[in-house]
């Protein structure tokens, strides 16, 4: 529920964009009676790659990185990170680079700088090096080798045949099992690593970063990790960190998407399209009558039978983009309503993600690792948010019986002190990133600061507002953020 949505479509056509020599390769998972090395903390001495830039993608230059497989043993098994730049258009004001990360996990960054570079500020854009990079794991940079895992079939209902879902939802790990010991080195705490050295093979004394959603958490991660590296850090729909990570005391049978609470986000904005249509008139489709309570006579009927899946992932995928809205209108007001009430939901609508998504997600997080879990959240879940509920407890369904774990990630303190504020950018009504979640990290942080955008969607990639990105280039180019409490209203409305 994290990823940025509308990037995934670029991913295979420009995963090979940078070349790469071959990297050392990955040796096999270690016995378990080896002898472990001490845990890494920060980089642990490992060599600064040498990036030789080479011209590639028109006005852009690819690089490879080589670094270490485990932090732990610097100079041990490396692998190739491939990178990528848009060097500043006015070198004589050039203040330095700006890492960007286009959230995931397991949105390769080579291929979306080269997608989404032309949309940033001008001033940006002269002031610094645009990079990106593949994490480790992911499109040029060493992939995780899961075979056939892309061709799985859904899992099936996890409340009409439990014990076939969990089965099935634990194939694409079973299938990555053949990444060997790369698998157990994919945690975010290792990417940030990775991050640092990027740093230094650019040569700047410290990083500016820009990340989106799930790479709004790498930047929480280096920011604890490194927190003396940090100039200027831009979090852009962010994830409560503590949530993603391990979730407070009390959550520890609750997957990470109960504990962000990410099925009331969708519900309230939900709750906004209802609004909003109804406001707009006959510019909405759906606008006649009651569209709450029409919407609720849809999802009754569904309810009733296998419908009620695609219902709710058409409603989904239309909340990360109120661009898509208008044509959701035109979708519900096609669909036959039935005001009875609605059956329990025996066949909900649950995500599944990509195999370079869970190898993050699942070393990262701490989720219910027995079924049992999974199941006695359900009825509780499906009661507080009907619509949504059951998508949020059974999404990370599929790191159960992950078969790795990555000992160096991080889990906190996300408080250290730096030299400059974080700016946090949220969407009031984010169907993935909930703004109470932008408002917890910007707490633990403790120097957070957050800037809020009156839209409905996820990150400004899907919401532009031109007052916000004047606010993001300010705080980058001078280290000044906005007043709190300040708010910027989007460059669009849903029903124009």
């Amino acid at each position: 529920m994290r990823a940025v949505r509308g990037l995934a479509a670029a991913l295979l056509l420009l995963l090979a964009a940078c070349s790469a020599p071959a990297a050392t390769p990955v040796p096999a998972v270690p016995s378990p009676a080896a002898p472990e090395a001490p845990p890494a903390l920060g980089t642990n001495g490992a060599a600064v790659p040498a990036l030789r830039w080479t011209p590639c993608h028109g006005k852009f230059q690819c690089a490879a990185a080589a670094v270490p497989l485990s932090y732990r043993e610097p100079k041990g098994a490396a692998i190739t990170l491939s990178v990528i730049r848009l060097p500043a258009s006015d070198p004589g004001r050039r203040l330095g680079s700006l890492f960007v990360n286009f959230g995931g996990p397991g949105t390769d960054g080579v291929g979306e700088l080269t997608r989404f570079a032309a949309r940033y500020p001008d001033e940006l854009r002269a002031r610094f090096d645009l990079v990106s990079f593949d994490p480790r794991g992911i499109g040029g940079s060493a992939p995780v080798s899961c075979p056939g895992a892309d061709h799985a079939p859904p899992p099936g209902s996890p409340l009409r045949q439990p014990d076939a879902f969990f089965t099935a939802s634990a194939a694409v790990g079973r299938a990555c099992a053949a990444s060997g010991a790369l698998l157990t080195h994919l945690s975010t705490a290792n990417v940030a690593r990775d991050m640092e050295l990027l740093r230094q093979a650019v040569g700047d004394a410290a990083l500016n970063f820009y990340g989106y959603s799930y790479g709004t958490y790498l930047g929480g991660t280096y920011a604890n990790l490194f927190p003396d590296k940090v100039r200027a850090m831009t979090l852009d729909g962010a994830l409560d960190l503590v949530a993603n990570a391990t979730g407070r005391p009390g959550q520890e049978k609750e997957p990470v998407d109960v504990r962000a609470d990410v099925a009331g986000a969708q519900q309230e904005e939900l709750d906004q399209f209802f609004a909003v249509c109804a406001a707009a008139g006959p510019k909405c489709a759906f606008s006649a009558g009651d569209p709450k309570r029409k919407f609720a006579g849809i999802f009754a009927r569904a309810s009733h039978g296998p419908a009620v899946t695609s219902l709710l992932q058409t409603v989904d995928s239309a909340l990360y983009q109120s661009g898509r809205w208008k044509r959701l209108a035109q979708t519900l007001a096609a669909l036959p309503v039935d005001p009875g009430p609605a059956a329990p939901v025996l066949d909900p609508y649950v995500p599944t993600h990509s195999p370079g998504f869970l190898a993050v997600q699942c070393v990262d997080s701490d989720n219910p690792r027995s079924p049992a879990d999974y199941t006695a959240l359900a009825a509780r879940e499906s009661a507080r948010q009907p619509y949504f509920g059951l998508g949020a407890v059974f999404s990370m369904a599929q790191c159960v019986g992950w078969p790795a774990r990555d000992e160096d990630r991080y889990t906190g303190p996300w408080n250290r002190p730096r030299k400059n504020p974080v700016l946090v950018l949220n969407n009031r009504f984010d169907p993935a990133t909930p703004l109470a979640n932008a408002r917890a990290t910007a707490a633990e942080l403790g120097d957070g600061r957050v800037l809020v955008v009156d839209g409905y969607g996820h990150t400004s990639l899907d919401v532009p507002s031109a007052c916000a990105s004047a606010a993001v280039v300010r705080y980058l180019t001078d280290l000044v953020t906005p007043p709190e409490g300040t708010s910027c209203a989007p460059d669009a409305v849903p029903f124009p």
